[in-house]
């Protein structure tokens, strides 16, 4: 063991004094990372000396410990490291898909069967098995307008994942373009190990190799399932252990590589067994995945669970009501799935639209009642929407009626999303949104690319037919330099001329007002002209008055001279009256009576 944790320090351990050793020491011996044992001590101890080694104070007990626990970690990786591989970013990525995927009211529409599985659902309603019918047929499901108003994720069959629609559009960027999160079925088969009834599915063998690719093709997600079945004897405690840890490998292989794993642990619903003994298992099984999980380090904030629903086995001879069932699934749930887990999406096991409906939709209705329910449930359905589409194929004559199809599809949807909500009534089918808004909305901006990208060889060939010009202008560039020169004081003044023109164009409507108001200016001149005439006399005037004024200050001084002469001529006046008064009176006296 020595030699072992020795090979893995760095060579400046070796120069660590023997008080450094011993301080390491006594601290890694209270410390809970300590497992006991002489070889865990020693190691504890050579990582200890190691950390402890350079550092400013390698003597404080915290500090110390705190440097011995830190090189452990790193040294001797513990299990429940909640993926500390994964960069922040990446962590923001797993999570941000995993957001959308649990968007409330929408699910996923599961079309992962591979070529043999949907050929033997063709070959039941007379359609043969193609490539082709196969494309087309998935590509109904994929662009029928109004899906992404139900869907926030689709799964596809690898075959599927290179398939591209009539435009040449690869299904997984069509299916982007919907604003629905593409993933991918990475797993192969199922395979039986021998000597037992047990089963384990197959391809973790270059998976992470797989996933890359997968991911540069444009998934997302991706999803493994692993089957099991309650029998007499089973599952057996081997079988669960074998398949819940290979769901943890895949898981943090996915994360590793970029994609959110949707881990699905899918007990059948074969059998004879009550609601109560599918509670039991059903906890076994999910608890050991989770604590599988935990140990591989997945992080668990990046994945999805899609499960089984919790029901009797198809044998079973005792009738139990839907609210019965939509308990006991969140009995499971709340004993044993983590709060981290963002979202559960349920599978339809072979249960038929209505009835998958009817359990998914009491099941919302019991989380609204009980409260303290952070997943959001939805759906991952495949037979219960698919059946009833292929039974239309049926009398066709081989066809495929794609636009009853996608008519009864979108139907189907709405059902599903109003169960994902618990607003769905039986026999209350809810409104159909046959509108793609986003879809149109995405086109139109496409269109000017791809105009674009129709224009380009044209631009091409019109390039290549101008390099020759191009280059006997390169021969004639140091000429047209030194014309150029010349020209640059006439180019200023061509320059200058648009502003002046501009400036011109301006002042002409100014000019064209100022014209107009010239009459009423001309008027209101000739109205100010006897105003003008009379400013301009009174200066005279005044001068007048001014020279007058002296000759009306004596005439003043002389008027009481005048008024004393006047008052001495007034008896005068009144004997000069009073004659002809007189002389009258005289002329009487001498005439006889």
């Amino acid at each position: 063991m020595d030699a072992f944790v020795a090979s893995r320090l760095p060579a400046a351990t070796t120069s660590s004094t023997p008080q450094h050793a011993a301080t390491a020491a006594t601290h890694l011996r209270q410390s809970p990372l300590r497992q006991g044992g002489t070889a865990s001590l020693t190691a504890g101890v050579l990582l200890a000396l190691c950390s402890a080694r350079g550092a400013g104070r390698p003597n404080h007990p915290r500090a110390a410990r705190r440097r011995a626990e830190k090189v452990v970690r790193h040294m001797c990786h513990r299990n429940c490291h909640g993926g500390e591989h994964l960069s922040p970013e990446r962590k923001r990525e797993l999570e941000a898909i995993c957001e959308k995927i649990a968007t409330p009211g929408k699910g996923i529409t599961a079309t992962d069967e591979g070529p043999g599985t949907i050929g033997d659902r063709f070959e039941k309603v007379g359609v043969e098995n193609t490539e082709e019918h196969r494309r087309i047929y998935r590509q109904m499901l994929y662009e029928t307008p109004g899906i992404n108003n139900y869907l926030s994720a689709a799964i596809l069959d690898p075959e599927t994942m290179y398939q591209k629609d009539d435009e040449g559009v690869p299904f997984p960027e069509a299916l982007e373009k919907r604003g629905i999160i593409p993933g991918v079925k990475p797993h192969l088969k199922v395979y039986e190990l021998p000597g037992t009834k047990d089963t384990v599915m197959q391809g973790l063998d270059s998976l992470a190799v797989r996933c890359r690719e997968y991911k540069a093709a444009g998934a997302k997600f991706a999803k493994w399932r692993s089957p099991l079945q309650i029998s007499r004897f089973g599952p057996t405690k081997m079988a669960i252990e074998a398949n819940m840890n290979d769901l943890a490998r895949y898981a943090l292989i996915c994360q590793d590589e970029g994609l959110v794993p949707i881990v699905e642990p899918d007990i059948v619903m074969k059998g004879d067994h009550d609601l109560e003994t599918a509670v039991a298992v059903n906890v076994e099984v999910q608890a050991t995945l989770y604590k599988a999980m935990l140990d591989h380090g997945v992080y668990m904030e990046g994945t999805i669970l899609k499960t089984n629903l919790v029901n009797p086995g198809l044998s079973c001879d005792h009738d139990y009501s839907v609210e019965e069932i939509a308990v006991a699934n969140m009995m499971v749930l709340r004993r044993v799935m983590p709060t981290a887990i963002r979202g559960v999406n349920f599978l339809s096991g072979g249960q038929s639209l209505e009835g998958a409906a009817a359990r998914l939709n009491a099941l919302n209705k019991v989380k609204k009642r009980l409260g303290r329910m952070p997943w959001n449930i939805s759906f991952s359905w495949s037979w219960a929407l698919q059946a009833p589409l292929l039974n239309i194929c049926k009398g066709q004559g081989g066809k495929i009626p794609l636009k009853e199809m996608s008519e009864l599809y979108l139907q189907e949807l709405a059902i599903a999303s109003a169960a994902a909500q618990g607003t769905y009534q039986e026999g209350f089918p809810p409104d159909v949104i046959r509108e793609d808004e986003k879809k149109d909305a995405e086109a139109k901006k496409d269109e000017p690319k791809k105009e674009e990208k129709k224009e380009e060889p044209k631009k091409d060939a019109e390039a290549k037919k101008e390099e020759p010009k191009k280059e006997e202008e390169k021969k004639e560039e140091p000429k047209k330099d030194a014309e150029a020169k010349k020209e640059e004081p006439k180019k200023e003044d061509k320059k200058e001329e648009p502003k002046k023109d501009a400036e011109a164009k301006k002042e002409e409507p100014k000019k064209e007002e100022e014209k107009k108001e010239e009459p009423k200016k001309d008027a209101e001149a000739k109205k100010e002209e006897p105003k003008k005439e009379e400013k301009k006399e009174e200066p005279k005037k005044d001068a007048e008055a001014k020279k007058e004024e002296p000759k009306k200050e004596e005439e003043k001084k002389e008027e009481p001279k005048k008024d004393a002469e006047a008052k001495k001529e007034e008896p005068k006046k009144e004997e000069k009256k009073e004659e002809p008064k007189k002389d009258a009176e005289t002329q009487k006296e001498g005439v006889p009576a």
